[in-house]
């Protein structure tokens, strides 16, 4: 999947979670930020990436160890991202109500990318380490035209969505 798209599926999955949880303002928008940001996290193992091109330090090592669409795309990576965004929020921490947003829209962002990713023909090694990757029954996105409608498609949902969980719609 290109960025554009997993952008857009991390923002649709964000909102979704914060019109499921009938989230308030603050916390729509910080579960929208954090499926967007999460979204991209997968791809820091891909110097070549939007993320990778970033944060190359990173990026190389990862990539160097484990490849793209090793790690970084199983369950474990998610499982990962969840405890250590639960951890860097602990109930310890003052900051834990309102920062919990941003960390649940990290793991659905995140998911939701893993999930993009298991919708193409290369799929994606969820058992990692594990080298089998799983796909979807029915693989589309490729980089080409069918891709664009489902981006579109997923930036009018996650508009849609907004509109309903701010009550404007």
């Amino acid at each position: 999947m290109k960025v554009g798209t997993h952008i857009a599926a991390g923002a649709c999955s964000g909102v979704g979670t914060a019109l499921l949880l009938k989230s308030p303002m603050l916390g729509t928008l910080l579960l929208l930020l954090g499926g967007m940001v999460g979204a991209l996290l997968p791809d820091i193992d891909h110097p070549q990436s939007w993320l990778g091109r970033r944060m190359r330090l990173i990026s190389i090592p990862i990539s160097m160890i484990f490849g793209h669409r090793g790690i970084t795309h199983s369950l474990i990576a998610l499982a990962g991202v969840f405890y250590l965004s639960v951890m860097c929020l602990s109930a310890e921490s003052r900051y834990f109500g309102m920062w919990m947003p941003l960390a649940l829209g990290l793991c659905v962002g995140y998911a939701s990318h893993i999930v993009g990713d298991w919708l193409t023909p290369s799929g994606v090694p969820l058992l990692w380490p594990i080298k089998h990757r799983f796909r979807a029954p029915v693989t589309f996105f490729n980089g080409k035209f069918i891709e664009k409608i489902m981006m579109t498609g997923l930036w009018f949902g996650a508009g849609f969505l907004m509109a309903k969980s701010t009550g404007s719609f």
